[in-house]
């Protein structure tokens, strides 16, 4: 009875004796990327010749893998970011909940293969062959095309005319279906200019023009295919045509034809305004010859005869060669023990609105985050206050030039240039440099580094107004010290 109840169990047992077998041996998918199913060509399904009223004879799934043989399947099968799902016993391939969107501008093309398998358990289980399937994604229209520049200038010489290489403006799409990023059109939108624009994006001129500059705004229009339209714009480019003029160098004095020099130094092209037809012509170098009318003196200009009485003050002694680096006379201050007040009875410390200072230093910033001043020289209050009259210092990497006097005008009240700040590389870089300042007060500044002339800019240069010095009784006397500044509330000098 035993024996009898086995062989009965084995005998319902079905035999598993064939594998699915795939519609087709390659499939196309397609897939927007906005989408998450994919349509599938040619249909996809699969048969088996067992019994069709078995598990064997019945197909219960399909699966992807990256290579087409059980040998070389590994476990990277999970990068792939498409499942397949029965639904009403046909498959349905989707995009994984757990992937992200697609996007074809990243990837575009998909290569799979795939397999059915039947209903049996287990180890019976029966797989087809795989198929190829190539899963395209397909273009959504996501990008307006853009313009290369925000900005076009386009400059036409006399009678030159607009061609692609004076007058071309050029967009490009990003969207994957435009493989080579070009667009199909172009449009002037604005109104009533005297050009047109070719699909090419280059510029004609429609009519003669009369004006010296034109500006007008474009558009690209991006290639997507479609019926409802929504094809994208880009945002408009701003084209400018400026017609240069011919033209020809020419100068232009505001001064006198004459100019009579009073004094040993003068800014001579103040006046003077060149015209070097820049549109046209790039401009290297402009040279001036100067010639100096002697009044008719067989030695030239005799300083006694074009500068009023001088003085100089040396407050510090000349080196042998004062024109080259010091070698022998050379002095170092800390603001402090190393410091020199400079006797009244040998300089006043009154300086005339015009003057020159003349020195030699070399600098090196140790402490960048030191705010204090290093004085040079400065002139203060000698008591009552604490009031800095001039001074020239380093401080945060500026050279400062400091000269306040009293009223200058009838308007006690009305503010001047009182500061001067030079930002330069030769300042901290712990080498010899002749410095030399001009000073025409309040007006200007001129410093010349190595006998070079320092170009004030932006980067390099800014200047503060103050009110003048009020008139405070009692504040007559000062004190001028050498490497520091005399603060009368402390009782002595200071950086």
């Amino acid at each position: 009875m035993q024996v009898l109840s086995i062989e009965t169990k084995y005998s319902r047992i079905k035999a598993n004796f064939f594998d699915p077998i795939l519609s087709a041996n390659s499939y196309t998918g397609h897939v927007k990327e906005n989408e998450r199913i994919v349509r599938i060509e040619p249909r996809l399904y699969a048969s088996d010749a067992d019994q069709p009223a078995s598990l064997n004879g019945k197909i219960c799934g399909y699966e992807l893998s990256l290579h087409k043989h059980d040998d070389i399947v590994d476990d990277i099968t999970q990068n792939i970011p498409f499942s397949f799902e029965m639904i009403d016993n046909q498959p349905t391939l989707k995009l994984k909940a757990t992937s992200e969107a697609l996007d074809c501008e990243i990837k575009q093309i998909h290569r799979v293969y795939v397999r059915a398998f039947d209903c049996a358990p287990g180890d019976n289980r029966r797989y087809s062959e795989r198929s190829s399937l190539i899963i395209t994604v397909d273009d959504v229209n996501e990008y307006a095309p853009v313009f290369t520049h925000d900005h076009y200038l386009f400059k036409l010489h006399g009678s030159q005319l607009c061609d692609s290489s004076s007058c071309r403006v050029e967009a490009t799409d990003d969207d994957c279906a435009n493989q080579d990023h070009r667009v199909c059109g172009y449009e002037i939108v604005t109104p009533k200019v005297p050009f047109s624009i070719d699909s090419k994006g280059i510029i004609s001129i429609t009519e003669t023009l009369s004006g010296d500059q034109y500006e007008f705004d474009v558009i690209a229009i991006d290639c997507f295919p479609s019926n409802d339209n929504s094809k994208k714009i880009s945002q408009p480019a701003r084209v400018t045509v400026k017609i240069i003029k011919s033209c020809k160098p020419n100068l232009n004095d505001k001064a006198s034809e004459k100019l009579l020099i009073q004094s040993d130094r003068i800014h001579l092209f103040d006046t003077v305004n060149v015209n070097a037809c820049e549109e046209t012509c790039n401009v290297q170098d402009i040279v001036g010859t100067v010639e100096l009318d002697s009044n008719g003196l067989d030695s030239g200009c005799k300083l006694d005869q074009c500068s009023t009485t001088e003085r100089e003050y040396i407050l510090l002694p000349k080196d042998d060669k004062p024109n080259e680096i010091p070698q022998s006379r050379v002095v170092t201050f800390n603001g402090f023990s190393q410091a020199l007040i400079v006797n009244q009875s040998e300089f006043s410390g009154h300086l005339n609105k015009e003057l020159t200072i003349r020195m030699w230093m070399k600098h090196a910033n140790e402490n960048k985050n030191d705010n204090n001043k290093q004085h040079i020289f400065c002139k203060s209050d000698k008591k009552s206050k604490n009031r800095h009259h001039t001074a020239l210092f380093i401080q945060n990497d500026y050279l400062k030039l400091l000269l306040r006097k009293g009223p200058v005008s009838s308007d006690l009240n009305a503010m001047h240039t009182a500061e001067w700040m030079w930002k330069l590389s030769q300042i901290n870089d712990n080498k010899w440099h002749s410095y030399k300042f001009i000073v025409d007060y309040p007006n200007k500044i001129d410093l010349y580094i190595d006998e070079q002339l320092i170009v004030a800019t932006k980067e390099n240069f800014r200047a503060v107004e103050d009110h003048p010095l009020s008139i405070i009784e009692g504040t007559n006397d000062t004190i001028f010290t050498l490497g520091a500044c005399w603060h009368e509330h402390i009782h002595m000098e200071s950086m």
